[in-house]
């Protein structure tokens, strides 16, 4: 069964922005999609020092960002 990732504004969306989502035959393709994702946005979004760890990463950003996101079947 395919994996959907979503990644959206939280709470209301002011900028209007609708949800990213892509389909992922694996959990591990899904995930590499979040990363590739945050790692794109991260220098815009964050201007931090990009963690070598990418679970880390991830974590980071979406601390930092009013963004969330959810990989579901």
């Amino acid at each position: 069964m395919p994996l959907t990732l979503v990644i959206k504004e939280r709470g209301h969306s002011w900028a209007g922005r609708l949800p990213v989502q892509s389909s992922h035959a694996t959990r591990e393709e899904a995930e590499a999609e979040l990363v590739r994702y945050v790692r794109a946005n991260w220098d815009a979004e964050v201007g931090a020092e990009v963690p070598d760890d990418p679970a880390a990463m991830v974590r980071e950003y979406f601390a930092d960002v009013l963004e969330s996101y959810n990989i579901t079947e």
